[in-house]
Formats: C-alpha cells, structure tokens, sequence
C-alpha cells in the first residue's frame, strides 16, 4: 500500500498487520487470503488514510505466517508505534484450545484449557514441538502490552486486535465430534499443553519464576495492555467461511465487519460496529445447514469504560448514542432494533407501548414512526406493516420514544454560585442527550438523591441525610480554587450512573409461573439460584435458606472470626431447554460487574443443559477460592462477602449486594456492555472481590418453554456494629 501522503504532524500514524493462512498442511482454508485483501482494500480507502498521517503496513500470508516470523513483525513492526498512534493486528485461520498444566492459567479459562492461533507451520496435534507452531492468548497479552503502555504503565499507542477464527472470542468447549470442512477450527480436541518455558515470554526469567511460584495474581504476572479486540465467534461457537462470488470463500466475520466499515466510510464507534457486524452475522448465517450459529464479540480492555463508543481506529471520542440499529432478520422475516428491556423498552408492549423513529443513516428527515412489536433483553423488533416501507439493504438507525422508564429525581443544593452553576450544566446535558434515566427536581421533598455542592465538594446523598453521601466526594475546585465546569461533567456521567443502576436492579422479568411439577423441589423457574455457606473452623457447608416468602432474597451474620462469610452459588436449570444464563453482581457503591475478570461465574454468559440432562452440565457452580487453611482440602470453591467498612463507618445496619441473574434461550450477546465499576465509597475506596449440596436427580415434568427471564436476588450481610441509638 502507498504510504499516505498527509504530511499534518498532528495526525497519528497507523501501524498494521495482516495474517492471513490458507496453506495449512493437512487442514487447508479458501478464505483467508480473501480476508486479508477486504481490509487491505478497505485501509486503503481515501476516508481512511484521510484519518492518519501514515499507513504502515505489512503482510505474512500463508508460509510466511510462522511463529517467529509473527512474533518479530508485532516486536519490530508494530512496535515502531508512538504515543498516540494506532496499531491494528489482524488474524485470519485456524484457532485451537491447548491443554495447561498451570494453575494459573487454568482458572482464567471457562474449560481450563487456553485458546491460541496456529500458525502456517501446523500439521497436526501429534506434531513434534507443537509450541513452535501455536501461538497462544497468554503470549498474545505478553506481546499486545508493551504496545500499549509504556514502561512507566501509562498509556502509549491505541491497540486494535481483530481475530477471524474459531476460539477467538476467549474460550471454547473441549468436545469430541467431526468438524464441518467451512469452519476454522482443525479439531474440538484441545492440544497436548506446553511448559510454562516454552511460551515466548520464557526469556522474561522474573515473570517465567512467577508463574511457577504462582503467589501473585496473573494480573501481576502478565498484567494486560490497554486494547481494543473484535472476534469472529464467542466460546460455544466456530467461525465459518462463506462465499462471496464467483466460488470465492471469505470469513463471515471479516465480510461483515468491512462490509459495515464501507457503509459508515470508517466513522462508526466500537459500540455500533459491534451491533450491526453481530446482526448481520445472525441474519446471513443463521439459515447456512449445519450451521450452529456464530456470535461476534467485542472486548474492550481501557481505563475507562467509555471507550467502547469511541471511533474505531481513531479513537477519538464519540458520544454514547441514544439511538439504536435497525436490520432485517432474513431468517425470521422481521425488523429488529439492538435495544431491548435492558436499555429500557418495557417488556410489556399491551400495556407499555413503544414507538421509534426510524431514518437511513444520515438523513434524519427520512424518519418514520415504527410500533416495537416485541422486547428481549437486548433487541426488540418492529411492528411488521408499519415496518414494510424500509428497504432491507439499507443501513437504518432508530430512535426510541416515549420509554415506560420512570426515572430517578436529583436536587442540587449547595453553596449558591456553585449549585447554580452545576445545576445549569446539568440541564444542558439532560437537554442535549436524550433518554436519561435522571431529572432535577424542584425541592428536596420530592427527590430521590441530593447533589450539594458545599466547600469545594461535590457529595450525593439522600434526601434529608446529608451526613452519610452515598458515594466518594469528589472536588469541583480547580487549581486556582475556582469552579471547574468538567467537575460538574463528571458529577453529570456518575448521576447517570446511579440512575442506570437503579434501573437495572428494579428490571425484572418473570413471566414463567412455578410449574405444578416442580413445587416442592425448587422456588424458582426456570433457573434456580442455590446459595451454600462454608464453616472456615471444619469445612463443611450448609445450605443457605431464603427469607420466607421472598424466594430472592437472604440474610446473613458475617462470622466472628474474620467478618467474612464464605458462600458458593449453584445455578440449576430446570426448564426443557438449553438456556443462556448470566450472572451481574450489583454492589453499593453503584456497580454493575459482569466482565470476565470481575464474574462470579467463569465467563459472562455460560451455557445451561436442559434438565434431563444426564451430565449435570444443567447445573454450573460459582468460581472463587477458600480460606487459606482449607484451601488444600476443600472440592468447592468460595467468595468472600465481606461488609465494607463505609457501614461501619456511617453505623449502617447492613450491606445489600444484589445478583442479577439474566436467563434467555436466545444468546446475551451484549450483556458486557453494561459492564460499570464502582464510583467508590465515602471516605475510602475499598477494592475487594464481591460475590461469590446433594442435588437430586429430578424427574421430566411437563415444562413450559421459556424465552427469558430476569431476577434481582440480594443478599444482605448484617452490621454486627450497629447502633440503633446512634442512627
């Protein structure tokens, strides 16, 4: 490609490289070299090299992609990048599991078994130094970082990893069974695993002396680099060629995603692009034989969280758009829009209905005013005869009207100068962006929360109680001691917050009654959330009972000893179907942590068997760990709830962590997008890991077939330190 001739200095440059492998020895592909020529084509677009100051790019097509060769193009190539720079690995071929005998490694996996590339040299799972020819997800984190960050950990140039093959999602199932010859996976079968010396970072003999001592976290060991991946499958899923024309194959995914890069001419947020590249997948593949279905993903790894709506490549800021995507499902005849019940679309249309505005994409004055027909967690679609004048090949955004969300009220107060002025930034924002889940109320009476501005101090608390705020207090003074405008916006992104949470944990969903069959061996349906208790003094559990009549909620004394309870979850399915089922943890200070590393369960979204299901693979257990002392002798693992010190502080009566439990049959594809860390406690912020029987073999009940349900369950533990006459 010619280098882009821009000279502007201000302008980043853009680093690339593409890998792309057909010529496997005993497991060849079509489409790969075709993959990487879609993103060549499309890199060198005028849109896009209007966007940098240089494109620097390389290619390892097929016997050219080794694993040396790879490994020194991401060291020598990729990694002439500046600050501020953008670099963009691509990956076209076969993905594979491999075995670990590592502990370390294993627990950061769904199946304990981690993914990886193969590179052009790959032959077969006998072959002799497979390692040499595998590229694995561990020694992907090792290379993407010093990219990323620089030595003194801040960050450096902005990382983009794209991934067209199977197991690139982050983990896939180790099963048994023949493989269609269009898919990107040479076998279910992980690989025979590796020393921890043979990965690529065994000249970093520190880090390799680490991981064999395994005293610290992997987060420790291998900490990740700031990045941004998109992946052709998530970890129950192949990825799959398809042809585009004239017997020539290529990836869905990549035909996909360049197909909806053209369409925005590159100005298209990470968010978005996530959107319409997953429905377009779902709509073009859905009808291929034999085809068990293959969901995108999009893993944001930054600092802060709302980099997912920046602009792909650039990264430069993009608002959060209030809007959604609108596509035709081939397969179903229906028009969809990419939000559902939990961006708030009630769930009930008879009672609560819905309109959007639906217009092409840049003409705004095109809109046309479409019924929701029908709300799922995450997508809704459209009334079909409104809907019938759209034009199936055009790329559509939707605005939603009139959403049945009644939303939290918020009083500003305060020193005079200062409470006015963030009350009018305040309104402006509310006034600019549509949708919000908060408005200002006029008195204090009838508000949910209080915003005072008092001293130099923004704190929020409840009405009439302002000695305990609700979460850390945080200056709007600047250096000169005069008010700072960008302190009012971040006050602004937290009340959106608070109000986002609030949302979500009222959200509720349980259309399915308890089954006739089923009363008497479980309280809730279709999958039932068991909670168990550890005693840290011999080892044993016990089951956890509910309050009486409220199935979802539990009460508990933390122990004398440490101030800690012990507790494991168990998800039992009890419906006749395979069920998605996710698992959100919702804690005081506002957050809502449903990524991988901060889960309860091993992965965001885990597959449930149907209940007659001879394999237990209905139920699923919770990840964790144990009381030093026991850890060598306890099967289960353990989370620690422990009362942070905010109740002791502020004599508090209890702490309510609240599960969300999000049950669907059809796939939580964008249930990390609501992913939201804390915005920290009063007075001190304390990072701490939040969450988290004899099962008797049930007989087959006639069961209702279930499309979704949504709980909130709370666990409350109590202040042992309370003191009534001091509240």
């Amino acid at each position: 490609m010619a280098k882009n001739t821009k000279t502007t200095q201000a302008s980043p440059d853009l680093y690339v490289l593409l890998i792309g492998i057909n010529e496997y020895k005993n497991h060849r592909l079509e489409g790969c070299e075709n993959d990487v020529g879609q993103l060549r084509d499309y890199l060198g677009s005028s849109f896009v090299k209007a966007q940098f100051g240089h494109i620097h790019l390389r290619e390892l097509l097929n016997g050219q992609a080794t694993k040396d060769n790879i490994v020194q193009a991401i060291k020598t190539h990729l990694g002439k990048a500046k600050k501020n720079d953008t670099v963009l690995l691509y990956f076209s071929g076969h993905g594979a599991r491999e075995k670990t005998e590592a502990a370390i490694f294993r627990d950061a996996e769904a199946d304990s078994n981690i993914g990886g590339i193969l590179c052009a040299t790959f032959e077969s799972m006998n072959q002799k130094d497979l390692y040499r020819h595998v590229l694995s997800n561990k020694e992907l984190r090792y290379l993407i970082r010093p990219l990323a960050m620089d030595e003194a950990n801040r960050p450096k140039s902005h990382v983009v990893a794209i991934f067209d093959c199977c197991n690139s999602g982050s983990n896939t199932r180790s099963v048994l069974g023949e493989l269609p010859g269009n898919a990107r996976q040479v076998s279910r079968n992980a690989l025979p695993g590796r020393t921890v010396g043979q990965f690529v970072f065994s000249e970093d003999k520190d880090l390799v002396a680490k991981l064999e001592e395994q005293k610290l976290t992997l987060d420790e060991i291998l900490p990740q680099g700031d990045h941004v991946m998109l992946a052709a499958c998530r970890e129950v899923e192949l990825a799959w060629e398809r042809e585009i024309g004239q017997n020539r194959q290529s990836g869905a995914f990549t035909t996909a995603l360049v197909r909806v890069l053209q369409q925005h001419k590159g100005h298209i947020s990470y968010h978005e692009l996530y959107s319409r590249v997953l429905n377009q997948m779902k709509f073009s593949l859905s009808t291929a034989e034999g085809n068990q279905g293959q969901t995108p993903q999009v893993y944001v790894r930054t600092r802060n969280l709302n980099d997912r709506y920046n602009i792909f490549l650039t990264n430069q800021p993009n608002d959060q758009p209030s809007y959604g995507a609108v596509e035709y499902s081939e397969k179903d005849k229906q028009w969809r829009i990419d939000l559902g019940a939990f961006h708030g679309i009630p769930a009930d249309q008879k009672t609560a209905p819905t309109k959007v505005r639906v217009y092409p994409l840049k003409k705004k004055e095109e809109a046309v005013e479409v019924k929701i027909d029908k709300a799922y967690p995450f997508y809704a679609t459209l009334d079909a005869s409104a809907a019938a004048g759209l034009k199936k090949d055009t790329a559509y955004r939707g605005e939603l009207e009139g959403l049945g969300i009644l939303p939290i009220s918020v009083f500003v107060k305060g020193e005079k100068k200062a409470a006015g002025e963030t009350k009018k930034i305040l309104e402006a924002k509310l006034e600019e962006f549509s949708g919000q889940l908060f408005r200002l109320a006029g008195q204090e009476l009838d508000a949910d929360y209080v915003l005072i501005a008092d001293k130099g101090v923004f704190s929020i608390c409840r009405p009439f109680d302002e000695a305990r705020p609700v979460v850390k207090q945080r200056s709007y003074l600047d250096g000169q001691d005069t008010f700072n405008p960008q302190a009012a916006g971040d006050v602004y992104a937290g009340l959106r917050q608070i109000s986002r949470w609030s949302f979500l944990k009222d959200l509720e969903h349980t259309s399915n009654e308890l089954p006739p069959g089923l009363v008497g061996k479980t309280t809730m349906y279709p999958v039932e959330l068991r909670l168990y208790r550890l005693n840290p003094e011999d080892g044993t559990e016990r089951r956890v009972p509910s309050v009486p009549n409220e199935s979802n909620k539990f009460i508990l004394e933390p122990d004398e000893a440490d101030g800690k309870a012990w507790l494991r979850i168990e998800l039992v399915n009890f419906a006749p179907q395979i069920l998605n089922c996710s698992l959100a943890i919702m804690a005081g200070d506002f957050s809502f942590l449903v990524d991988r590393d901060s889960n309860l369960l091993k992965a965001p979204v885990l597959m449930l068997h149907e209940a007659n299901d001879r394999k237990n693979e209905h139920i699923v257990k919770s990840r964790g760990g144990a009381p030093a002392r026991l850890r060598d002798q306890l099967a289960e693992k353990y989370v620690d709830l422990g009362l942070d010190p905010y109740y002791r502080d502020f004599n508090l009566q209890g702490e309510s962590t609240f599960l969300k439990l999000i049950v669907s049959a059809k796939p939580l594809d964008a249930i990390e997008t609501f992913h939201m860390k804390g915005l920290g406690y009063p007075k001190k912020e304390n990072l701490r890991s939040k969450g988290f029987g004899d099962y008797k073999e049930l007989e087959d009940p006639q069961l209702p077939e279930v499309e979704w349900d949504v709980r909130t369950i709370e666990i409350y533990l109590a202040n042992p330190d309370y003191n009534p006459e001091q509240a």
